[in-house]
C-alpha cells in the first residue's frame, strides 16, 4: 500500500476505533446491539477494502457500490440508536468521495446525506437543535472532502510532472543520438569542402610542377603527387562513411529511461534501430508512457519488453507482472495518446489483458515511413 494509502487508512481505523468504543457500550442492552454490532464492522469492512485500493481504476465500479453501501449503513445506525458520535462516519464515508467521483457529484452526495441524515433527527431524535447538528457534520463532511479532492490534485500533479519529465528525458535521448549524426554530417562537409578542394588544387600544381622541373626532380615530384592523391582519396572515404546515416537505438533509450525507474525492473529482448528521429521519438515516448502506465495502474514491479523489426513492421510488446486490466478494456488518455501519436506512422497501440497482468502491444508499418 503507498504513502498515498496510509493516513487515509489509519485515520479511519483510528476514528472508526473512537466511536465504536463508546457505542458498543451504549449499544449494551439494546434490541437493536446485534444489528448495530455487525453495521460498524461491515462498514469497516467497506472502507478498508476502497482505502486499500484507493484510486485504482480496476475497481472503480465495485468501490462506488461500496460507498454507497457505506452511506447506507450509516444511515442505519443513525435510524436504529440515536447518537452524538455515530454520524463521524459520515465524515469518515465523505473523505473517500474524491478518488470516484467528480467535485459535483461528490458535493450532491454529500448533500443528499446531510438531507436524509437531517430527517432522522428530525423524525426519529429528540434533539431541539437539529439544524445546528445537522450542519456541524455537513461541515465536517464538506471539510473531509475538501481535504481529499487537495491530496488527489496533489497526486495527479505530481504524477503529471513525472510524466513531463519522462518525456523530456525520452526525446533528450533522442536528440543526443540525432545529435551525432548533425556533428557527422559538419565534419563530413568541413573535409569536402576545406581539405578536398584544397588538395584537389595541391594535385593540379604539382601536376603543372612535374612538367616544369628538371628531369632528376620528376621522380620526387611524381611521388609528392602521388601521395597528395592517396591522401585525396582518404579524405573522401572519409567523407562517404560520415554522411552515412546514423540510427537511432530505441533499446538503448529505453535502457536509460529504466535507469530513472528504480523500483522497477525492465528485461529486454531484441533490438530497434530507427533512421527516422521523429519516429523513434514518437516510438520512445509510448514506451514509457506504457511503462509508467505499467507501473502506476498495474502495480508492477516487472516489464518484459519485446523489440521486433523487418523491411515493413516493427512489433512492441510491453508486458507487465502485474494486476491486470478489466474487459472491456476502455481506451483512457494514455491509450488515446498513444494512437494520436502512431497514427501518422499507420501504427497503432493495443491493450490486450494478459493470464498475468496486460500486454501493451504496439505495432507500425515502414512502408511509408
Amino acid at each position: 500500500m503507498s504513502n498515498d494509502k496510509h493516513l487515509p487508512m489509519l485515520a479511519g481505523i483510528i476514528t472508526w476505533s473512537a466511536v465504536v468504543y463508546i457505542e458498543f457500550q451504549r449499544l449494551s442492552g439494546s434490541p437493536f446491539a446485534a444489528l448495530g454490532i455487525a453495521g460498524y464492522v461491515s462498514f469497516l469492512i467497506l472502507f478498508a477494502t476502497v482505502v486499500y485500493h484507493l484510486g485504482d481504476r480496476r475497481y472503480y465500479v465495485q468501490h462506488r457500490l461500496f460507498l454507497h453501501l457505506q452511506l447506507a449503513i450509516a444511515l442505519l445506525l443513525l435510524l436504529i440508536h440515536p447518537s452524538d458520535l455515530a454520524p463521524i462516519l459520515l465524515v469518515v464515508w465523505a473523505s473517500q468521495l474524491a478518488d470516484y467521483f467528480s467535485r459535483r457529484r461528490a458535493i450532491l452526495l454529500v448533500l443528499l446525506s446531510n438531507l436524509l441524515f437531517y430527517s432522522i433527527i428530525f423524525f426519529q431524535w429528540q434533539f431541539y437543535n437539529h439544524v445546528v447538528v445537522a450542519l456541524t457534520f455537513m461541515g465536517f463532511q464538506i471539510f473531509a472532502l475538501g481535504t481529499a479532492f487537495a491530496r488527489v490534485s496533489e497526486k495527479q500533479a505530481r504524477e503529471e510532472l513525472e510524466q513531463v519529465n519522462q518525456q523530456l528525458l525520452a526525446t533528450r535521448i533522442i536528440l543526443a543520438q540525432s545529435s551525432k549524426q548533425d556533428e557527422r554530417l559538419r565534419i563530413a562537409r568541413d573535409l569536402h569542402d576545406i581539405l578536398g578542394h584544397q588538395l584537389t588544387a595541391l594535385n593540379l600544381q604539382l601536376e603543372i610542377l612535374q612538367h616544369k622541373v628538371d628531369q632528376q626532380l620528376q621522380t620526387s615530384v611524381a611521388e609528392t603527387k602521388q601521395l597528395a592523391k592517396q591522401l585525396l582519396e582518404n579524405i573522401r572515404a572519409v567523407v562517404r562513411d560520415q554522411r552515412t546515416p546514423l540510427t537511432v537505438d530505441i533499446r538503448q533509450a529505453v535502457e536509460t529511461l529504466a535507469t530513472r525507474l528504480p523500483e522497477l525492473t525492465v528485461e529486454i529482448h531484441g533490438d530497434l534501430q530507427l533512421e527516422s528521429a521523429q519516429m523513434a521519438e514518437q516510438l520512445l515516448l509510448c514506451i514509457q508512457e506504457g511503462i509508467s502506465n505499467a507501473l502506476r495502474h498495474g502495480n508492477t514491479h516487472f516489464i518484459k519488453l519485446n523489440l521486433q523489426q523487418d523491411q515493413h513492421y516493427i512489433h512492441i510488446d510491453i508486458d507487465d507482472q502485474g494486476s491486470g486490466c478489466s474487459l472491456p478494456v476502455k481506451p483512457g488518455n494514455g491509450l488515446t495518446g498513444m494512437q494520436e501519436r502512431l497514427a501518422q506512422f499507420n501504427g497503432r497501440a493495443e491493450l490486450i489483458p494478459q493470464t498475468t497482468g496486460c500486454r501493451l502491444a504496439i505495432s507500425l508499418e515502414l512502408t511509408n515511413a
